[in-house]
């Protein structure tokens, strides 16, 4: 192995041959080692030094690069590899992206650790990846100038090879290898301005597509260990409650049956096969001891948060550049009018397609896991301490993601799996119940909000006053994220202050009603419910003003161009002034920052008093700079599909301090029958990526209740629609 730059400082590009291949990255030169040995002694071996990037040419001219986006099948993989070829001027098809091993060296200060969250994946290769990868055509280019004796200048790269058209020569980037990994790698490689971008921008295919339509992708749930055995999970019913006692006997006559193992919260079985310790679990008593929250009841929930934000006593959030509490009151007394309206959401599962499963092996050295996550540096910390191991003794193996929405961002389900399998004394994987994925936690937070929105005599904003109320997600959640700041929960106030619209003051306040009910990251996270709490409350000003709803947004967006070319441009697609059929209503209503939008315009049709149809949903995004159109056109669908399930049927009840619903019977999503024409219209107008896997969830609520609005001249308070009195027809 030839190491030729090694420069102390860190993030610096370090160049090598290991077995034949070309390495470029910023690791430890044992890290090179380490990934260039075969998956069976593959070692970890911690480092202090941070690692971003790294990739391999190898003799074919196939190019592996390593991410630390976990592919959750939202295409950002896909749009990696448009960075590599677009960098390295070859075809995509030669280009490979693997997810990163699960150790420090890869670790990043954005997201934490290695996590996907946060539609940071795009980005997050952008500064990293596309430097290393257009550090390679640098090195490349000047190791052909060296042996032709030309100006690199006078080179140029393209299809996999370089070229000097003085000459009429060209050499293929397998040729160059090893004198390229001979150079120093340049200090700060240049990338290329995405107006000079000729593979990203496209819309490339997406390389996963194939194998999960074939069935040939391995998810965690498919994974396969010799001598595995199965595990099944009941947990308590209630949350909060403990495990007091059970007689193991009943599973234990079971054949197959190979252990009970009881753990605080549930009892486990675990058996040669799957249904067998299913139907093994389920013969099982266990006796439980509840806990504080034992008789938790959604209609005294709904109460006791209503109450809370009419009362007002909420914490004020400290950011005294937009909070003005004086200066907000006055403002209050002084209004020409005020929309006053107080909303309530419900709880929220992830509801994802694939359930929760792990599957784990312990021995006295340390311990393998292999599973679906979003979450991998949380998770082998959490293993490891549950284990009694240091992390690095906690190797995760990431597989296919069968639906995150931040379900994966927590690691319980691994830390049960990892106790089960070290009770069991042999690898097991353990799969959670539909029911159990379901009634186990964790939710997006039940919310209520009261909104106070001040106008004056052309009925433009002056204040809003907000007030909130609800549990803490960033209490219950296990992901390394930003913690609450000054005992305030930051999700409760997404989406407000840094709304695409402009108010001239803030009140906004939070008040803490705790249920024992573990929350989390949902999709859109805060988003997901302020926006519905914003967009309605702006409907009914235009209706206060008598104004087009447009018309009334466009008024809150003469500071924003670009906010207000993409709402001209929607509504020009979904022909929002065209006239409707009789018993026809249009709704808007918008999400986003100051660089990114995205937005819904849904027609909808009055069949009777309480029923309505979609007829046609028009969806919006420009997210500034779009890397593969179609990969986000899909993304908004999704987005837009998955919100539209919640609006019209999520929730997640209690009675008598147990979930009601088990199963997709009771917590229903929306069917290609139900589903309308769904038209995505993508724009790229900025100058940098924004994120776009958490829109599409925010605005399509609204946008429906703001349609019924438009039909009955009543606001919907609640959510889903069909706890307001709307059903959907289809």
């Amino acid at each position: 192995m030839t190491t030729l730059a090694s420069p102390a400082r860190r993030n610096f590009l370090k160049s090598s041959l290991v077995a034949g291949a070309w390495v470029l990255g910023s690791s430890t030169i044992p890290m090179l080692d380490s990934l260039a040995a075969d998956e069976a002694s593959k070692t970890v071996s911690p480092s202090d030094s941070p690692f971003d990037f790294w990739l391999s040419m190898d003799g074919t001219g196939v190019v592996t690069a390593y991410t630390t986006v976990t592919n959750l099948g939202q295409g950002t993989h896909a749009a990696i590899a448009q960075i590599v070829a677009e960098e390295l001027e070859m075809p995509i098809a030669n280009v490979r992206i693997q997810h990163a091993p699960v150790v420090k060296q890869f670790h990043r200060e954005w997201p934490p650790g290695i996590t996907t969250f946060a539609s940071a994946g795009f980005n997050s290769a952008l500064e990293t990846i596309a430097p290393a990868c257009a550090a390679a055509r640098q090195m490349l280019l000047q190791a052909a100038a060296l042996q032709w004796q030309v100006d690199v200048k006078d080179c140029t790269a393209g299809n996999a090879q370089v070229a000097h058209a003085a000459t009429g020569r060209s050499l293929p980037y397998t040729a160059l290898i090893k004198a390229a990994a001979a150079l120093t790698p340049p200090e700060k490689p240049v990338i290329r301005s995405p107006k000079d971008w000729k593979v990203l921008g496209q819309s490339a295919p997406r390389p996963d597509i194939p194998a999960r339509v074939d069935g040939s992708a391995v998810f965690g749930i498919d994974v396969q260990r010799p001598g595995m055995l199965m595990a099944v999970v009941l947990h308590a019913p209630r949350f909060g409650s403990s495990l007091q006692s059970v007689d193991d006997s009943p599973a234990l006559a079971v054949k197959g049956v190979r252990k009970v193992v009881h753990l605080p919260n549930a009892v486990a079985v675990v058996a040669d096969r799957y249904w067998i310790a299913h139907k093994a679990v389920q013969l099982l008593k266990p006796v439980w001891q509840d806990g504080a929250h034992a008789s938790i009841n959604t209609a005294e929930m709904r109460t006791s948060l209503l109450r809370a934000v009419a009362a007002g006593d909420g914490k004020l959030f400290p950011r005294p550049k937009k909070q003005k509490e004086g200066a907000a009151e006055t403002a209050m007394k002084e209004a020409g009018s005020i929309i006053d309206t107080s909303f309530d959401v419900p709880f929220l599962a992830h509801a994802t397609m694939e359930p929760l499963n792990a599957t784990v092996e312990v021995t006295a050295a340390g311990a393998q896991v292999w599973l679906s996550t979003q979450s991998q540096t949380d998770t082998q910390n959490g293993v490891a301490k549950a284990l009694g191991f240091q992390p690095e003794q906690v190797q995760i193996h990431t597989q296919h993601v069968g639906g995150g929405f931040g379900r994966r961002l927590e690691h319980d389900f691994a830390i049960e799996a990892a106790l089960i399998a070290k009770a069991a004394g042999a690898t097991v994987k353990t799969i959670w119940s539909r029911e159990n994925d379901m009634r186990a936690g964790y939710y997006r937070p039940i919310t209520a909000a009261r909104v106070q929105l001040a106008l004056d005599k052309d009925y433009l904003p002056t204040v809003l006053r907000l007030d909130t109320a609800g549990p803490s997600l960033l209490e219950y959640t296990r992901v390394t994220n930003s913690p609450a700041r000054d005992g305030l929960d930051w999700t409760y106030i997404m989406g407000w202050f840094g709304s695409t619209y402009k108010f001239p003051l803030f009140d906004t306040r939070w008040t803490r009603v705790d249920f024992g009910v573990p929350c989390s990251y949902w999709r859109s996270v805060g988003n997901s419910q302020n926006c519905f709490f914003l967009e309605h409350t702006l409907e009914q000003a235009a209706r206060k003003a008598g104004m087009d709803s447009l018309e009334y947004r466009r008024r809150l967006l003469q500071h924003n161009p670009k906010a207000l070319a993409f709402v001209n441009a929607l509504a020009e697609r979904a022909g929002w002034s065209k006239p409707l059929p009789k018993g026809h209503y249009r709704g808007f209503a918008m999400n986003g920052n100051s660089f990114l939008f995205s937005a819904h315009i849904v027609e909808i049709a009055i069949s009777k008093p309480g029923q309505f149809r979609l007829v046609k949903i028009t969806a919006g995004i420009n997210p500034g700079v779009v890397a593969n159109p179609k990969a986000v056109e899909a993304q908004m669908m999704g987005g837009t599909l998955f919100g539209l399930s919640a609006a019209l049927f999520g929730e997640i009840s209690f009675k008598d301090g147990q979930v009601e619903q088990g199963n997709f019977d009771s917590y229903r999503l929306v069917t290609l029958a139900q589903t309308p024409v769904l038209d995505v219209m993508v724009m790229s107008t900025g100058d940098r990526p924004e994120g776009v896997g958490e829109e599409g969830p925010p605005s399509i609520g609204p946008a429906i209740a703001n349609a019924l609005l438009a039909a009955s001249g009543k606001p919907v308070t609640r959510l889903p629609l069909t706890q307001a009195g709307w059903m959907l027809v289809a």
